[in-house]
């Protein structure tokens, strides 16, 4: 039963093409768009684990998110509730079945920041991106399987996911520097996924050995992964 579960939910991902538009065109656009006018190689570098994170938090509020309302709505999970495949398993494996899709646009994205600016990454470095996505892929799915959980139909779930998914954009270092932000904009940040895994992914860029991101964003993880099975409605 464990293959047969992966297998669907793997195939529901390739098939995706929200995952193409959103995860993969839009963070690699802005890349090399943003990049190529700006010169600065820390830009560059802040900018290439930005779009890293913009396409694993699309994935996993809006695609990954979708899907799951979609699949209650059915009542999929009902079904699921009276078998033995656990609620906990099921994100797990719905993680698995996405983390290779998104390790692999973090791969594409850091192979066009060498290709196109030169940017180039140490294989400490390199391991400590893909840890980084790892851990934002849980974070951001698990967020998204929240938000699935109470939304009702489509539109419930776009605005939602987008009043989830801005805040934390626009809360975090993943663009700019929060250096002369608002108090109140810091406190945020410092609740906010996103920004220990821009942390993380900085530190990854340039060799900073500091596992505090890290930690915080695996304490994050648990802690919204916990949340998403215990808060999950069925109906």
């Amino acid at each position: 039963m464990n293959q047969t579960v992966f297998m669907l939910l793997a195939k529901s991902v390739y098939r995706d093409s929200y995952v193409m538009v959103l995860s993969v065109l839009l963070p690699v656009g802005l890349f090399l768009g943003v990049g190529a006018y700006q010169e600065s190689q820390p830009f560059r570098e802040q900018l290439l684990v930005g779009c890293i994170l913009l396409s694993v938090m699309m994935g996993g509020l809006n695609t990954a998110g979708f899907w799951t309302m979609t699949q209650r709505k059915k009542g999929v999970f009902k079904l699921l509730k009276l078998s033995e495949f656990s609620l906990f398993k099921f994100i797990a494996f719905s993680v698995a079945a996405r983390l290779l899709v998104f390790e692999l646009i973090a791969l594409l994205l850091l192979g066009a920041g060498y290709l196109a600016f030169g940017l180039t990454i140490g294989p400490f470095g390199l391991l400590a991106i893909l840890a980084m996505t790892l851990l934002a892929l849980v974070c951001f799915h698990a967020i998204g399987f929240i938000i699935a959980s109470r939304a009702d139909n489509e539109a419930q779930m776009n605005m939602s996911s987008n009043l989830a998914a801005f805040p934390m954009l626009f809360a975090s270092s993943a663009f700019y520097s929060l250096n002369n932000a608002p108090e109140w904009v810091r406190v945020i940040s410092r609740l906010n996924p996103l920004e220990y895994a821009s942390a993380a992914g900085r530190n990854a860029m340039t060799a900073v050995a500091d596992v505090t991101p890290f930690a915080v964003l695996a304490l994050l993880a648990a802690a919204l992964s916990w949340l998403a099975v215990k808060t999950f409605r069925y109906e």
